[in-house]
């Protein structure tokens, strides 16, 4: 999925602008951002339930602007307005395989039966935690190539969220799917995605691969004979937190090189830490207010 200087606005606001993204099959990429950061909006413009004010969805090389069937092959249930609640799982298979044609019945039949889901119970009726295991069961047999899912595992207590988070991790190993998840808690998101996306400003800020992340990216404290930050350590970080003397800081591309420029500043500690997808997210959010700090620091 290829998405093209994307940009949505709502009641004259400015959600989304100039996002250019790839999805690609296989992968499990984690959207995060702060509550009001634009997540929810831009799953419902993925999905077609808002109209995109300008840009392309591209699937396969093709506008799903243009071709409407392509929306089969993107699932998406919208947390605050989905239908469900009023239906029994039995009519909710009804609509979901004429939703998909490529629906999995069988899956559904056997995974539905594995986990004690009553096929006359209604939605609503279901705890907060079967609501979720049903809804990974929906999104997984609908066979939609790309599933895209809000806070799937909010709420859910430790043995249902494993068996979603089973059922996900087969998903993408069996059939190659490429899987966006918001979630914020992002030590469990870390666990199981293969990329993040932080969205901040109306647009997407970065993007990291985390295995590249982890190969070349350090968290280090240290701590200076003086207040006064090295501007080796300002231009090459992203600045997590700074008190008295001790600095910790980000260095996503960490070499040899430049610690020997930051241990020529001759620190009195230097000390390695482990770096976190909390860490990252904290330090992209705070880099900007820290730097200014930083500059009322030090005049």
């Amino acid at each position: 999925m290829k998405i093209e200087n994307l940009e949505k606005t709502i009641d004259h606001r400015v959600i989304l602008k100039d996002i250019n993204l790839t999805f690609y099959q296989g992968e499990i990429t984690g959207l995060i951002g702060q509550n009001g950061s634009g997540k929810t909006t831009f799953f419902r413009t993925l999905s077609g339930h808002y109209e995109l004010d300008t840009g392309k969805i591209m699937i396969d090389q093709e506008d799903i602007q243009k071709n409407k069937l392509l929306k089969q092959k993107i699932f998406y249930i919208d947390e605050q307005y989905n239908f469900l609640s009023g239906y029994t799982l039995n009519k909710l298979l009804v609509f979901y395989q004429n939703a998909y044609a490529s629906f999995n019945k069988e899956k559904y039949l056997t995974l539905t039966k594995k986990n004690n889901l009553n096929p006359n119970l209604k939605y609503r009726s279901m705890s907060k935690g079967m609501q979720g295991l049903y809804k990974m069961i929906l999104a997984i047999c609908s066979n939609a190539e790309y599933l895209l899912l809000d806070e799937p595992l909010d709420g859910l207590d430790f043995i249902v969220k494993k068996n979603v988070l089973g059922l996900l991790l087969d998903a993408v190993s069996e059939n190659s799917r490429s899987i966006i998840i918001s979630s914020h808690n992002l030590n469990e998101l870390e666990s199981i995605i293969d990329r993040a996306l932080i969205l901040k400003s109306n647009q997407i800020q970065l993007d990291y691969h985390l295995e590249t992340l982890r190969e070349h990216a350090r968290k280090i404290q240290m701590v200076f004979k003086t207040k006064k930050v090295p501007q080796v350590v300002k231009e090459n970080s992203r600045l997590l937190h700074f008190q008295g003397r001790v600095v910790t800081a980000i260095f996503e591309h960490y070499t040899e090189e430049l610690k020997a420029l930051i241990q020529a500043e001759q620190p009195v500690l230097f000390e390695e830490l482990p770096l976190t997808l909390e860490d990252v997210f904290e330090a992209n959010l705070t880099h900007e207010e820290m730097n200014n700090s930083l500059q009322g620091e030090m005049v």
